[in-house]
């Protein structure tokens, strides 16, 4: 939070109190497509049987053989704390705080998907939208400077914001299976935008307020491969290629006087440059019976690569999407997840039951210097009450806990801990097959 809040301080011309460098504003990446895939701790790179595959593996198309339209909601609840500081040093005797707590309330993904026979191969087409990096939170960070042994003397700043940080892309995807055993798919994902972001700083200089609209125009190509050497198993493997493209951002600051009239508002804006980083992902699926499917997966992120470039400083590069929030530099950093499936034919319905475990490396580092790992587990359920129709929900829990540089002195060790819930649900229907499986 530290570049905004210091952009902020700088054109209002008011006295803010800045969010020390060390502290979080939505760094975690957030890539949780598909309620399949997230109950099975987002090991999906060789399963991808559902839509959200134009994601985790676009090559997974080319195995559906009926149109199918796909919606996910999604709601999510984070709370990250630091453990109190004190500073006993040369002078007054204080302690800090800080605190943030944020959810998200979204239909955060949406296909429509046609198969098709040409050339004497199948082929699947999907069109799609989703959000990429986490979007759309509204919440509150805040943070308190007492006077020791006087708690009653502190200095409070609480910033409630309310917006999107993210960008929206519509995708295509196109798949084809070569045969039996290999497929290949692509999808292109167009960025057209990333919404409004307000912010409401309220200290003990008064009621402040922030509005930037930023858009990005470009775009990423996701490259998939599945290669099934056996019936029982699966091989994956998908690119996501890096892009450099311009970023369009606009800030409108003002203040809020004594009797609710809003003054001082100015305009602001700059055409920066945003660097996204390329991943890949390596996966496995393994069915050992009818009723059972195992899957595990490996990717790796670059994000040392993804930078931002120009923003309201000529000449400043910074880290994306960080934005100079840390001491540490942003890490390139590697991901392990399973997940398994069971499968139990009722009378009326399909059951499915889920459950997975993740291990997700961050892209800032703890005070040693290594990436933050956040583990998650996760379960869910799906109804499948016909060839056409099914209804899903799913569940994760993440948590992490770590150590950074202290507000007094950096040579101070300060506990961190994170959580968060997530719960989703989503709805398949399939118009029925038009091509023989």
């Amino acid at each position: 939070m530290k570049g905004r809040c210091c952009i902020f301080f700088l054109l209002s011309a008011a006295a803010l109190m800045v969010f020390p460098q060390y502290k979080p504003w939505y760094n975690q990446y957030n890539f949780v497509y598909g309620t399949k895939a997230m109950s099975m701790g987002n090991a999906f790179t060789a399963v991808a049987d559902d839509l959200t595959a134009v994601f985790w593996n676009p090559a997974g198309l080319a195995a559906m053989r009926s149109p199918e339209f796909h919606f996910a909601y999604q709601a999510e609840r984070q709370t990250h704390d630091y453990e109190p500081q004190d500073n006993y040093a040369a002078g007054p005797d204080m302690q800090y705080n800080f605190s943030l707590n944020c959810k998200l309330e979204q239909i955060n993904f949406f296909s429509v998907s046609v198969p098709a026979e040409f050339l004497k191969m199948k082929w699947g087409f999907a069109f799609s939208y989703f959000r990429y990096i986490p979007y759309g939170f509204k919440g509150t960070a805040e943070e308190t400077l007492s006077f020791l042994p006087d708690n009653a003397v502190a200095e409070t700043a609480t910033v409630n914001f309310r917006g999107s940080e993210g960008f929206d892309v519509l995708a295509f995807t196109a798949a084809t299976a070569i045969n039996e055993y290999f497929a290949l798919g692509c999808t292109v994902q167009q960025f057209f935008g990333s919404g409004t972001m307000h912010l409401q700083n309220l200290n003990q200089d008064g009621d402040i307020h922030g509005q930037y609209s930023e858009s990005l125009r470009g775009r990423i190509f996701i490259i998939g491969m599945m290669f099934r050497p056996f019936k029982a198993l699966s091989l994956g493997l998908t690119y996501h290629s890096a892009s450099k493209n311009n970023f369009d951002s606009s800030l409108l600051v003002w203040e809020v006087d004594d009797l609710g009239a809003e003054v001082n508002r100015k305009v602001f804006s700059t055409l920066a440059l945003v660097g996204i980083p390329s991943q890949y992902s390596l996966g496995a699926a393994l069915r050992p019976a009818r009723w059972l499917n195992l899957s595990f997966d490996y990717s790796r992120i670059y994000w040392q690569n993804a930078t931002l470039e120009n923003y309201y400083v000529p000449g400043s590069v910074m880290p994306y999407p960080q934005k100079d929030d840390f001491d540490s530099e942003q890490k390139n950093f590697s991901n392990l997840r399973l997940g398994m499936e069971i499968n139990l034919p009722l009378r009326l319905f399909l059951l499915h039951l889920r459950a997975g475990w993740s291990s997700d490396k961050q892209l800032y580092a703890d005070r040693s210097g290594q990436p933050v790992k956040i583990n998650g587990y996760a379960a869910g359920i799906a109804f499948e009450f016909s060839r056409t129709l099914m209804l899903e929900v799913a569940y994760q829990r993440k948590k992490a806990g770590w150590t950074e540089n202290g507000y007094f002195m950096k040579e101070q060790a300060v506990a961190s801990h994170y959580k968060a819930d997530l719960l989703k649900f989503s709805l398949t229907y399939r118009f029925g097959g038009i091509f023989k499986e």
